[in-house]
C-alpha cells in the first residue's frame, strides 16, 4: 500500500507546484545623482569601484562627508583624491577628530611615511578610546600593530584588546 500512496503524494506535490509558478519582473533601481568620486570614477580606466553608501552625502556635516569621501577614495586607491578630501576636512573639523587622526593615519600608511603613521593611529586610538569607540581603535591599535608589533605604544594599548571580544 505505501508503494502507491507515496508515488501518488509526491506527483500530486509535482503537480499542484508546477500551476503556481509565477513572473517576477526585475525594475531597474532609482538612482540619486552621481557623487563628485562616481563622475571621476567613470572617466577612469578601470578601477575598484567603492561601496556605495546607503547614506545621502547631502544630509552629513561637512566633515563627516569629507571624511567618508576621503574613505572612498582610498577604497577606489585614488590616494590623491583622498588627499584632497582630507585637505578638506581639515577646514570642518576639529583637529583633535579622531575620524580625521585616522584618516591621515591611513594616508600616511599608504604613502610608506611609517613613523608619521604609527604616531597618527596611536593619537586617534587614544581618542576613540577616550570616547569609548573601541571598535574604531581596534583598527588604529592593528594599523600600530602591522607597522611596529613590539612598540610602547602598541605594548600600552594591547590591555585594552587582550579579552575574548579582540
Amino acid at each position: 500500500m505505501l508503494r502507491f500512496v507515496l508515488p501518488l503524494l509526491v506527483s500530486l506535490f509535482f503537480i499542484s507546484c508546477g500551476g503556481t509558478q509565477q513572473r517576477v519582473s526585475i525594475k531597474p533601481l532609482l538612482t540619486s545623482q552621481p557623487s563628485p568620486l562616481d563622475r571621476k570614477i567613470s572617466g577612469g580606466g578601470p578601477q575598484e569601484l567603492p561601496v556605495s553608501s546607503p547614506i545621502n552625502p547631502e544630509k552629513l556635516d561637512l566633515c563627516t562627508r569629507h571624511i567618508l569621501f576621503a574613505d572612498q577614495y582610498i577604497t577606489a586607491s585614488d590616494y590623491p583624491g583622498a588627499a584632497e578630501e582630507i585637505k578638506e576636512a581639515e577646514k570642518y573639523c576639529s583637529p583633535d577628530d579622531p575620524r580625521l587622526i585616522y584618516m591621515k593615519a591611513v594616508l600616511a600608511d599608504i604613502n610608506e611615511n611609517k613613523s608619521k603613521a604609527y604616531k597618527l593611529y596611536y593619537r586617534a586610538a587614544r581618542k576613540y578610546i577616550e570616547k569609548g569607540d573601541f571598535d574604531s581603535a581596534f583598527k588604529c591599535y592593528s594599523g600600530m600593530v602591522s607597522i611596529n608589533p613590539d612598540g610602547k605604544e602598541v605594548k600600552e594599548l594591547r590591555v585594552y584588546f587582550e579579552d575574548d571580544n579582540y
